[in-house]
């Protein structure tokens, strides 16, 4: 049988029914929610499964038990638990991103090739995202409140130092044209945009969002990649007002320098 994408999704969404209904009637999960795209409301295709399982007290001294901050194993608990679903082709376990008390591990499935982002959380620290979607819950885990604006003179600083940072960049990017070196200046021209959105973010006191996507086009030749410098700093002195008043200051706005330095790109 010929794998498209919809035959892809079809048995992801088919395996994730089948997680669900499995795990809502093994008594040592108490509540399970998904989070990342589909907890967004915006998975596609090829969104992988972010699921989190909330462990009861009694079971989570095994099955939230960490043996390594980062590993190519899990604890034969859990593996136990994600082999009912498939056999494990690739595990990888990093712990930096579990919550408290938790785990986290991501398989990628032999011969489907769906790829599971697994959370356990013990019980007693379990706090539902207010941006999940909630699959069972036997026991009524609280939920978080929504994000909130940083604090508004954290945010003063750290518009400063974005738009300092800005234009550091900048300057180190024309410097990777000059140098031809396509790769460094695709990553940061992407960097410049992710920069730009940030401290517009900041500004507008709106709490971080994750953006599904690239800010920035592919520029495959050398004049594009400087149009897209133009672009960027025309977009920065735009912006000049904005940041002048929100962080009560004068920021530097070193534009004949970057011209200085974009003329070395036709040498």
């Amino acid at each position: 049988m010929t794998l498209t994408l919809d035959s892809y999704q079809n048995h992801r969404d088919i395996l994730l029914a089948e997680i669900t209904a499995s795990l809502s009637n093994d008594k040592r999960f108490v509540a399970g929610w998904l989070t990342g795209s589909f907890g967004r409301n915006n998975a596609d295709a090829v969104s992988d499964i972010d699921i989190n399982l909330v462990v009861s007290d009694t079971d989570s001294s095994n099955l939230c038990m960490q043996f390594a901050q980062v590993s190519a194993q899990t604890s034969p608990e859990r593996y136990s638990v994600f082999s009912q679903f498939g056999t494990p082709a690739l595990i990888h376990e990093n712990n930096n991103n579990a919550p408290e008390g938790g785990t986290f591990t991501f398989v990628l499935y032999e011969e489907s090739a769906i790829m599971i982002d697994w959370t356990l959380i013990p019980q007693s620290k379990a706090l539902r995202p207010y941006q999940s979607k909630i699959l069972f819950d036997k026991v009524g885990i609280p939920v978080s409140s929504p994000p909130e604006p940083e604090d508004l003179e954290q945010s003063r600083k750290s518009v400063a130092e974005l738009w300092a940072f800005f234009w550091m960049m900048t300057a180190v990017t024309v410097k990777y044209i000059i140098r031809g070196d396509s790769i460094f200046v695709t990553q940061w021209l992407e960097n410049l945009y992710g920069l730009i959105q940030d401290i517009g973010r900041r500004i507008n006191r709106e709490p971080w969002n994750y953006t599904r996507g690239s800010l920035s086009e592919f520029q495959t030749t050398r004049e594009k990649q400087i149009e897209s410098i133009h672009k960027l700093c025309e977009r920065m002195q735009e912006l000049k007002p904005k940041v002048s008043e929100f962080i009560m200051s004068e920021p530097a706005i070193p534009i004949s320098e970057i011209e200085t330095l974009l003329e070395l790109t036709n040498k």
